[in-house]
């Protein structure tokens, strides 16, 4: 066949695909577009034991790291909201990778948490200079290299001024992202970098600077407060009620690596609301209360020409770090019974160390929360059929040499996810099905699209990935 036919044919199917998908997309969101989800989560850390754990010592490359499957039970979280935003608490400087007291962590966690949804990085915070100027330059470099917004840290007066506050326009709202930290650490970086540091002067200009830009609503995100305390102390209420005079509509809070509560306010005739921190997301803190964190919901709708705080939900989430052959994972857990579908997936330890971090997290709660509703993962729902599956076993579609336009493809993003064998080996495999026939279409589909050579069906089990049937 001729070439260009050839690849006029390929291009049609291709769209076909991303057509499919686009379609799929508007009519699931259709009748929102004056509403806009938000997503909050803790500090993201990798210490030695994390690093150690997550290098792939079956391949023969040394700088092989899987994070994936330790972030496949909250992904699916993550998917519901619009806008999901994560604060890094390491640098990507590259080797050495190190943990805890200069953090420098391997570029597949960022690639991770891309792939389980994340869309935008925080990266002010109190190891922002970890690895110095170049720990920061190589951090801004991988974010951009993978497409995800962050904001926080700056090459350059320039770069800030042009691209500070973050700004989303989504569904017919201008919102402003802003990020600062108490300090660094006693670590300072060279100009031209910048870091942003909690300073009042400089967050008044800013919100100033986040009106001009039209911005509808102001979200705060502050590193700041003592570690290790369920509850602020003086330092955060200062700022709290600063960035809220000056014109700020939520503050969103970290560093303490312990969960502290969720307060809807009533200021002005305006309903505000400040998460005082979040804990960790992912970390090998070990201490009764840095277990775990939480993960924070934020629903705005627009009311005329005012945007106005909806719904307010948390869950609380446990890390749980579990061997798995060649690699050891550090799960990130919601509340749910994983041992009632894998029978000892939690040791008798694991598990009632989750179980006292839930019952302080909500006994705290109890008493200080305010406005904030706890979701808790129902075994019937969609996402607790996947937890499910993954707990027992799932069909699914192989794809040994996935194509660029599918791996980075929007609309097909959540269907997609990476699982390492006991062996080590990595698969990229399309969708969680609960039969061979639904994987035996999706697989058709996929290469019908020519995004993929070749294509196998798989069973998923026990840690273990066989083909049940390869591609004709």
């Amino acid at each position: 066949m001729n070439l260009q036919i050839t690849n006029h044919i390929r291009t049609l199917r291709v769209q076909s695909l991303y057509s499919l998908f686009a379609i799929f997309f508007t009519f699931s969101t259709y009748g929102q577009s004056e509403e806009l989800s938000f997503l909050f989560v803790g500090d993201v850390m990798q210490h030695d034991g994390q690093i150690e754990a997550a290098r792939n010592k079956a391949e023969e490359r040394s700088d092989d790291y899987e994070y994936d499957d330790g972030f496949k039970f909250i992904k699916p979280i993550v998917e519901e909201y619009d806008i999901r935003i994560a604060n890094l608490e390491v640098t990507l400087a590259g080797k050495p990778f190190k943990g805890y007291p200069q953090f420098s962590a391997p570029d597949q966690l960022a690639e991770t948490l891309k792939n389980s949804g994340f869309n935008i990085i925080l990266t002010s915070n109190n190891h922002s200079c970890d690895r110095g100027s170049k720990g920061v330059l190589k951090t801004l470099d991988k974010l951009d290299d993978l497409g995800l917004k962050h904001t926080g840290t700056f090459r350059s007066q320039e770069e800030r001024d042009t691209t500070y506050p973050l700004m989303i326009h989504e569904n017919g709202m201008n919102i402003a992202i802003l990020n600062y930290t108490y300090g660094t650490n006693g670590l300072k970086v060279a100009k031209p970098l910048i870091v942003n540091y909690i300073d009042s002067a400089l967050i008044r200009k800013d919100v100033v600077r986040a009106r001009e830009l039209n911005a509808d609503y102001i979200i705060c995100n502050m590193h700041w407060g003592k570690e290790y305390r369920s509850t602020p102390d003086g330092y955060q209420k200062k700022f709290e009620a600063w960035c809220y005079e000056v014109g700020v509509d939520m503050v969103i809070g970290g560093h303490p690596h312990t969960v502290q509560p969720v307060v809807k306010n009533i200021r002005n005739g305006t309903e505000q609301l400040t998460v005082w921190s979040l804990g960790n997301f992912v970390s090998n803190m070990r201490t009764r209360p840095t277990r775990g964190g939480m993960t924070v919901g934020a629903n705005l709708k627009r009311v005329g020409d005012e945007i106005q705080l909806g719904a307010v939900d948390y869950r609380l989430i446990y890390t749980y770090k579990k061997n798995e052959g060649e690699i050891t994972q550090y799960y990130i857990l919601p509340d749910f019974d994983y041992n009632k579908y894998q029978p000892g997936f939690l040791n008798e330890e694991d598990l009632r160390r989750m179980n006292d971090f839930f019952s302080d997290s909500r006994a705290l709660f109890l008493e200080h929360n305010k406005g904030a509703d706890e979701k808790i993962i129902a075994e019937d729902s969609e996402i607790g059929r996947v937890y499910r599956k993954y707990l027992t076993s799932y069909y699914s579609v192989y794809i040994p040499e996935a194509k660029k336009e599918l791996l980075s493809n929007k609309y097909i993003g959540s269907y997609l996810h990476t699982t390492v064998d006991k062996k080590g080996k990595k698969y990229i495999l399309f969708g969680v099905l609960d039969s061979a026939e639904k994987a035996k279409g999706d697989s058709k589909f996929i290469e019908f699209c020519e995004l993929t050579d070749s294509s196998e069906i798989v069973l998923v089990k026990d840690g273990s990935v066989t083909i049940v049937e390869k591609s004709k």
